[in-house]
């Protein structure tokens, strides 16, 4: 067994318990294999959201490259959002399409979450805000102190000067991380604030994905749904189709 220490309290691990990663809610598909201890395999695709037909391929290419099955998997975790609604249901209905068939436990990890906790062993005491594009100035975003302790709810916000100076001014240090980080450079304080090139990574769900399993914290296969965050854009055809 192996411990890991959350909040002061160390959780026994079951190093052999293998989870497969699913992370498809921006336009990298990226998928990894890992054990509580390390990551066992990990590929990505970064040609633009094609998860249904990449997805699967990068699956495959992971169990080869951690020499294991299908059926040597103890459960399957999924991103599940905010981000692209079509990344999202893509990643789901794989994610519950091999849950189903090969008999595993589905676990459900918030993206954002998975993305600080990428981070939270290289930036000391900084506040850490994940942030996805979520088109034009808007972006969904949290903030996490060293702790991954989540100090700002999950929200979509409008970014501007006086946003970003409510938001993140009183913060000593920030690094912002995620497509949507470039969005805050107008506003960056010398010496204070810091973009880092970081994107959503599916071997980043390794801790938080092999805690649920220990808990027991599954999502039920049938009714998980991706956490959206707000209602699709979609456009109308103004076209009369009956004519």
């Amino acid at each position: 067994m192996h411990r890991i220490k959350k909040a002061g309290i160390f959780i026994f691990m079951n190093e052999q318990a293998k989870i497969l990663h699913i992370e498809t809610s921006t336009e990298i598909c990226s998928m990894a294999i890992s054990t509580a201890d390390e990551v066992l395999a990990e590929c990505s695709s970064q040609s633009g959201y094609e998860h249904s037909a990449k997805g699967t391929l990068l699956v495959k290419e992971c169990l080869e490259k951690a020499g294991i099955g299908m059926n040597d998997l103890a459960a399957v975790s999924i991103s599940e959002g905010p981000g692209s609604y079509t990344g999202l249901r893509v990643g789901f209905a794989m994610a519950k399409g091999f849950c189903y068939a090969h008999n595993l436990d589905l676990i459900t990890v918030p993206t954002l979450d998975a993305l600080a906790y990428g981070v939270k062993e290289k930036y000391g005491s900084a506040i850490v805000s994940p942030m996805l594009d979520a088109r034009r100035m808007e972006v969904y975003t949290a903030s996490f102190d060293k702790a991954c302790t989540k100090v700002s709810s999950l929200e979509a916000i409008v970014l501007d000067e006086e946003v970003f100076q409510n938001y993140y001014g009183a913060n000593d240090v920030n690094v912002f991380i995620g497509d949507g980080a470039h969005k805050v450079s107008p506003w960056l304080r010398s010496g204070q604030d810091t973009i880092v090139e970081k994107y959503c990574n599916a071997a980043d769900q390794r801790i938080l994905a092999h805690l649920s399993y220990v808990k027991k914290a599954f999502s039920d296969i049938a009714y998980a749904v991706p956490l959206y965050l707000k209602s699709p854009n979609i456009t109308v055809s103004k076209k009369n189709l009956l004519l």
